[in-house]
């Protein structure tokens, strides 16, 4: 019986002896070893009707493998995955799922978990707004801009629809004389969310600026010399056309020329003169108008040259 117990003992002995030899020579000529890859993380499972942020495009990976798989992998054996199935709108932590060769253990995955927001994509409508660049060519205006279809249909993100309360379209009017009409693409310069349709038919009519005729205010600096005054103040002609905007015109009484210096004259001033163009009048015609002052001496009280009555100086 004892001899029988001896070789059973020396049998198992010669087995782990084998066992460790295996394991010394496997782990020297063919160590385990870790290695990290970086590798793209896809969706699966993706719901209709729903937008996801916040999905990193790469995930981490550790892994750990003898060195003689570990030699041969690259990358792309590796599949990371995670599935949005089930999901609601919202914030929601969702695992890394990552799928590796036979005989390679995960050691680590970074991250572990993402941090999604879910959000339903819906479908909203919302007027288009036309905004003019530029001016028509001189005397003409742009009038209110006609849109069609006036309304469009947006698409996306519930929370992100939520802010448009309308969308922009730009024209170019530079130059224009007659009515334009534009086919411009509606954009939402928003990423996810589209329009529908993409384009609208814009109509602007472009007439001609209203004018008004205006008296000349004349402009006078410095005094005659002394002894002398201002006796009379005229200009031909005494009104001009001024071409603007309704609301431009409409607070315009009077259009005034360059300042004329009279200091110390002693006789009658007759000159052309140029008009100053009011503040957002687009012109005036004519843009220049001939003048007279009128000087007299105190002592005499006569004109100094022709002797004509004397207007009623205006300055």
């Amino acid at each position: 019986m004892s001899l029988q117990w001896r070789d059973n003992s020396l049998k198992i002995i010669a087995v782990l002896l084998a066992v460790l030899l295996w394991v010394y020579v496997t782990n020297e000529q063919n160590p385990v070893t870790n290695q990290i890859y970086s590798i793209p993380l896809t969706l699966q499972d993706e719901p209709a009707g729903y937008v996801v942020n916040g999905v990193p495009r790469m995930v981490s990976i550790r892994v750990k493998a003898p060195r003689s798989i570990i030699s041969t992998l690259g990358k792309e054996d590796f599949r990371a995955r995670l599935s949005l199935f089930g999901i609601t709108a919202g914030d929601q932590e969702l695992a890394v799922q990552v799928t590796a060769p036979p005989g390679v253990d995960v050691l680590q995955v970074i991250p572990e978990t993402v941090r999604v927001q879910a959000d339903k994509i819906v479908n909203k409508n919302v007027p288009v707004v036309a905004h003019l660049k530029g001016n028509p060519a001189e005397g003409l205006q742009p009038g209110a801009a006609v849109l069609k279809p006036p309304v469009v249909a947006v698409q996306g993100p519930s929370k992100v629809l939520e802010k448009i309360n309308q969308l922009g379209v730009t024209v170019d009017v530079t130059g224009a004389t007659d009515t334009l009409e534009r086919e411009v693409v509606v954009e939402t310069g928003i990423e996810g969310v589209t329009a529908n349709p993409g384009r609208v038919t814009v109509t602007v009519p472009v007439t001609a600026l209203p004018a008004r005729d205006l008296p000349v205010r004349i402009r006078l600096t410095g005094e005659p010399a002394a002894g002398y005054v201002v006796s009379g103040i005229s200009a031909q002609p005494s009104s001009v056309q001024v071409v603007a905007r309704e609301n431009v015109l409409h607070n315009l009484i009077a259009v005034s020329t360059m300042a004329v210096d009279i200091t110390g004259i002693t006789s009658n001033v007759e000159r052309e003169v140029v008009l100053i163009l009011p503040d957002g009048a687009v012109s005036v015609r004519p843009d220049r108008v001939q003048i007279k002052v009128q000087i007299t001496r105190l002592e005499t009280g006569q004109p100094q040259d022709d002797g004509e009555g004397a207007d009623n100086p205006t300055q």
